[in-house]
């Protein structure tokens, strides 16, 4: 690839370093990202909705970074571990040739090619070695579930009731209309992601927007006002968090010793504090600010001040700039 495209080794990065380890990986990961979307995209059958794509970027993404630290900690490749192993370097095919379809390729675009390549490169060495055993193999989380009874799952019972098919009928997926299901992939979303992460991800759109050349100042505005809005959902995290902390005060230590908010049954312990259960359910109904109907509108009001705040920016520095 570096030889197609004619570009120098990176001097900022050691021949046997991977890309991840890179002093400059960080202005190179968000056209990563970009590439690892649309393969994404590609993996999906129509239709699909918003979210399925970002679960599967995100997926793709650790299992890009996780298995290939894993193979080079190895140094070698278990037989369990071949058609994996086949798959990940197919994978950062996949992902040079979107990258590829860029041209004319920028600094940054030849740099991530390069380092993709020459990860790739260190890769394929090592499948001369077979290591004895079996290995560990990358777990793909795109089809966890809600834990019955656990916080999570009781929060989205609550949300997805104005939407079940037929409320006196269990939460199950041919209960629940289009829209509610759409809300159960959310908060299934939600209760996995590595919120850390996500906010990763958007500094570094921050990042490689701020530092992006060419831009008029409605076009910068657009582009970060849009980049707010993508983002939005991190008051959904906010809003999970406070519930929790206030069901945590409420039961530990005085009902239990602990609560996990991934694992632990709640239906046991609100059945010896009902008056807890009410609390529970009127702090998601006020923190999600459920209507009458019982619909959720927790972002409508961040995204008005978002669209107020840029609104405002361009009506006052437009001006000043004219």
């Amino acid at each position: 690839m570096s030889e197609q495209f004619g570009f120098e080794k990176l001097e900022s990065a050691s021949v046997d370093q991977i890309i991840f380890d890179y002093p400059d990986f960080v202005e190179m990961r968000p056209l990563l990202r970009s590439a690892v979307r649309q393969v994404a995209r590609e993996g999906l059958k129509e239709p699909f909705l918003p979210v399925e794509l970002e679960r599967l970027t995100v997926t793709l993404e650790e299992q890009l970074e996780h298995e290939t630290r894993k193979y080079i900690r190895q140094a070698g490749i278990h037989q369990n571990q071949q058609a994996e192993f086949a798959n990940l370097i197919r994978l950062y095919t996949r992902i040079m040739q979107e990258l590829s379809r860029q041209l004319p390729l920028s600094e940054t675009g030849e740099d991530t090619i390069y380092g993709l390549r020459q990860t790739q490169g260190q890769l394929r060495q090592l499948a001369a070695t077979s290591l004895p055993g079996e290995g560990h193999l990358f777990a793909d989380n795109q089809d966890r579930e809600l834990v019955e009874g656990t916080f999570y799952y009781l929060v989205a019972q609550q949300l997805i009731t104005p939407y079940l098919i037929d409320p006196a009928k269990p939460l199950t997926p041919q209960n629940v209309q289009k829209e509610g299901r759409h809300l159960m992939l959310q908060m299934t979303t939600y209760a996995f992601r590595d919120w850390d992460a996500y906010l990763t991800h958007q500094y570094d759109e921050q990042h490689a927007l701020a530092n992006q050349r060419g831009l008029s100042t409605v076009e910068y505005y657009d582009r970060l006002e849009a980049l707010e809005l993508k983002y939005i959902d991190q008051r959904y995290a906010e809003v999970l968090a406070d519930i929790f902390a206030q069901l945590e005060h409420e039961l530990v230590p005085t009902v239990c010793p602990r609560i996990s908010i991934q694992v632990t049954d709640l239906r046991p312990l609100f059945a010896k504090a009902p008056l807890v259960r009410l609390k529970f359910h009127q702090a998601v109904k006020e923190g999600f600010k459920l209507d009458a109907t019982g619909k959720e509108h927790v972002l409508d009001q961040p995204i008005e001040d978002i669209q107020q705040k840029y609104a405002y920016y361009r009506a006052t520095f437009l001006e000043e700039d004219d």
